[in-house]
């Protein structure tokens, strides 16, 4: 048999070849953990944010941002049949073009995903606290993400003619140092605008009047992205111009890549936990005690003997615009209605009020 045609697998192994590892299982479990975690995290932020007729840009941005990062998973694991996570030497050379095909289409979605994602944080800073300086900020920071996220975007399309780097001999390209180092140069703003970010409503926290002991619960939670934007380090790290083992180095970067992404949404979402268990809470309580609240078309259960729906009113300080958290104590007024059926069919309401100062929870 012609030694060119023997499997190299069969072949003696060269003491200079890399050994045949393959990291797709652990790109595969990694990154299916975190997308069902962050699926979960913002359905249940939608569904919370719905219910309460409280949906702002963030929600809207998030959501993209999280159907965006499930396509970009998709194209990830239509790699894995034909190797990727393997050495470019033990793969045909089908099984490679295919894996930057679909690696191409991958990151196409990565940064458009990750465009929502930091518009997202930008937007629920701003439903925290809203300020012309601070406008001015997180407008800027903005224009700073689409920049440089969607230029990646825009080079993958023009850097080779035609359109992608996969098509290898068959296509005329820039040399892909160019792409490279726009992607470092856009890690680098994403770490800066993190730090930012988190640390603009860190400050807004601090000075409301909870207990220490909530502030840094809350605190935690909005640090969490933090973590996203170390891993986003560590995939700058993993990045290098050489075109030798794409099949191998961009797995390494795709694991790095998916765990700042997935995370960044989680993160996002986690940051409103006490928001969404207050409202699932809530309506235990309430299904519970026999309550409801008027349907979408206006009419209430015939089934329920009483209704008690609540009238906050709090000072223009205690508030920002359509945010969750509460930034001062404030007055609360509560009317109470009870609307009562007997055996007869007879009817008969009552109303209560009920003014009193009190301190509201705060609930992010």
């Amino acid at each position: 048999m012609d030694e060119s045609h023997i499997p190299l697998r069969l072949l003696p192994r060269d003491s200079s070849m890399p050994r045949d590892e393959n990291l797709g299982p652990i790109w595969l479990a990694v990154s299916t953990t975190f997308l069902f975690l962050l699926l979960v995290t913002t359905a249940l932020r939608l569904w919370c944010r719905i219910g309460r007729r409280n949906v702002g840009w963030d929600d809207t941005t998030i959501a993209i941002a999280a159907v965006m990062a499930a396509v970009q998973y998709s194209f990830g694991a239509m790699q894995l049949p034909y190797g990727n996570g393997r050495h470019r030497i033990y793969l045909s050379e089908h099984d490679y073009q295919m894996i930057n095909l679909w690696g191409w289409y991958g990151q196409l979605f990565y940064f458009t995903s990750m465009t929502f994602l930091k518009v997202s944080i930008c937007c629920l800073v701003l439903r925290i606290k809203s300020e012309r300086v601070l406008r001015i900020i997180i407008y800027t920071i903005i224009a700073g993400v689409v920049v440089t996220n969607m230029g990646v975007v825009v080079l993958l399309f023009e850097e080779c003619q035609p359109a992608g780097f996969w098509r290898g001999k068959a296509a005329k390209c820039w040399p892909n140092k160019i792409r490279i180092y726009w992607i470092y140069a856009t890690i680098a703003h994403s770490v800066v605008t993190d730090l930012v970010l988190s640390l603009i409503p860190l400050t807004v926290i601090w000075k409301v009047k909870i207990p220490s002991k909530r502030k840094a619960m809350i605190t935690c939670l909005m640090s969490l992205g933090l973590i996203a934007t170390g891993f986003g380090i560590a995939r700058a790290a993993s990045l290098g111009v050489s075109e030798d083992d794409l099949s191998w180095t961009f797995c390494i970067v795709a694991i790095w890549s998916n765990l700042e992404l997935f995370l960044g949404i989680l993160a996002a979402n986690l940051a409103l936990s006490r928001a969404i268990y207050a409202f699932f809470h809530d309506k235990a309580v309430a299904t519970t005690k026999g309550i409801s609240n008027p349907s979408s078309s206006g009419y209430l259960s015939s089934r329920l003997r009483g209704i008690t729906p609540g009238h906050r009113r709090m000072t223009s300080e205690t508030r920002s615009s359509n945010s969750d958290i509460p930034l001062e104590p404030g007055i609360k007024k509560t009317t109470e209605f009870t609307w009562r059926e007997d055996g007869n069919g007879q009817q008969s309401s009552s109303a209560s009020n009920d003014d009193r100062g009190e301190v509201e929870n705060s609930r992010l």
